[in-house]
């Protein structure tokens, strides 16, 4: 088959669209991306290049086959130095062109790209199991870091049920997992002492910069690699979305007057065409708690799970049928709070990383890898 390979192209979008939603659409079920929200989440994305897209197109059809995107090129910090990341995210092909070198080409184009970028390293997540990590990704370089954990819950089971009726018949374990344990930590905070300052505010598409303060003054702190939002970026990707399904809501927590905690999450929806389903999924992109403020291991484990109710809530009243949250697995604090909360936890995808300079394993990462939702999910 004729293929040219090059990068992106002003009207590349409807296609690389459409191409995302066939591949992602093999396994039965997957978001669904359209040209307006592809082109915000990485033409409209700070210090968007072209070549952060490369692109594979069959000459006879005019199709666009395959891509790969390195869609940000970000300094994060690990051990208080600055390294520069490329992310790569949404590597697909046609189904009618898999093993045929095309993934691989175009993987060769991404890293000579982010070697003109000058990275340190680059970072994607993979199935464990699957063909890309096995035949494509550890073949050129990249390294199992760490494992991702994916937790979830249902916030709103009459939303779930009406989503996908079939669940019906798990109604009574689902408000068993979903509810009890919000009734249970609403009185246990209430009688703890440390929580008669505490309180919260649930807030929608505002607060944008209160919150992003908060964020970053307190997340570098606990994490490595995590990403500072500036103005730029939090406009791109809080503020300038492409609908209202994108809108955040913002959960911030004080103790008095002063900001202690806090939490994000967005609405997207999985749809299976096959089963003729669509299902509700808010996405939480991020909790945090500054630890110092706790005086105890006890008490902050009930902040993560106080935290984590007021997410609850204010999910159910956006109708979100099913809740996600993905982690790096070395975040033993935040996992164990959402367990506890009887979250459903799976082991997820391999977080795995290329070193071009020096050897990432011979870091010693102090404190754990922060793994943002648009290396993990596809979405800011």
């Amino acid at each position: 088959m004729p293929i040219a390979y090059r990068h992106y192209q002003q009207g590349d979008d409807h296609d690389l669209a459409h191409l995302y939603n066939i591949a992602f659409q093999m396994n039965g079920a997957g978001f669904v991306r359209t040209p307006i929200g592809w082109n915000w989440r990485y033409v409209q994305s700070p210090s968007f290049e072209p070549e952060m897209i490369q692109i594979a197109e069959d000459l006879h059809s005019h199709k666009i086959v395959g891509a790969v995107h390195v869609n940000l090129v970000e300094k994060v910090r690990i051990n208080g130095r600055e390294y520069i990341f490329g992310d790569i995210n949404d590597v697909v092909c046609h189904p009618d062109y898999t093993k045929k070198g095309v993934a691989t080409k175009l993987l060769k184009m991404a890293i000579e790209f982010m070697q003109k970028k000058d990275c340190d390293f680059s970072i994607l997540t993979a199935d464990a199991k699957g063909f890309a990590r096995e035949k494509i990704y550890l073949q050129h370089g990249f390294e199992d870091i760490s494992r991702a954990t994916l937790l979830f819950n249902f916030p709103n089971i009459f939303r779930l049920i009406r989503d996908f009726p079939g669940f019906m018949i798990f109604a009574p374990v689902l408000f068993a997992i979903s509810y009890i344990p919000r009734f249970i930590i609403r009185i246990l905070t209430r009688n703890n002492p440390f929580f008669k300052d505490i309180s919260y505010e649930i807030t929608h598409n505002r607060k944008h910069f209160e919150y992003m303060h908060a964020r970053n003054k307190i997340m570098a702190k606990y994490y490595s690699g995590f990403p500072i939002y500036n103005t730029e970026r939090l406009k791109w990707a809080r503020i300038n979305t492409p609908s209202k399904r994108h809108h955040p809501t913002y959960i911030i927590m004080r103790k008095k007057s002063k900001i202690i905690g806090g939490a994000i999450f967005t609405r997207k929806n999985i749809y299976s065409f096959k089963h003729g389903i669509k299902i509700r999924m808010g996405i939480i992109h991020e909790i945090f708690l500054d630890k110092m403020q706790f005086k105890n291991e006890l008490n902050l484990l009930y902040g993560y799970k106080y935290l984590i109710d007021k997410i609850l809530k204010a999910a159910t009243k956006r109708y979100i049928s099913f809740a996600l949250y993905q982690s790096n697995e070395n975040d033993f604090d935040v996992i164990n709070a959402f367990k506890t909360m009887k979250f459903l936890k799976f082991s997820s995808a391999m977080i795995m990383v290329k070193s071009f300079k020096e050897d990432f394993k011979k870091i010693n990462v102090k404190k754990p890898l922060f793994l943002p939702t648009y290396i993990s999910l596809g979405f800011p």
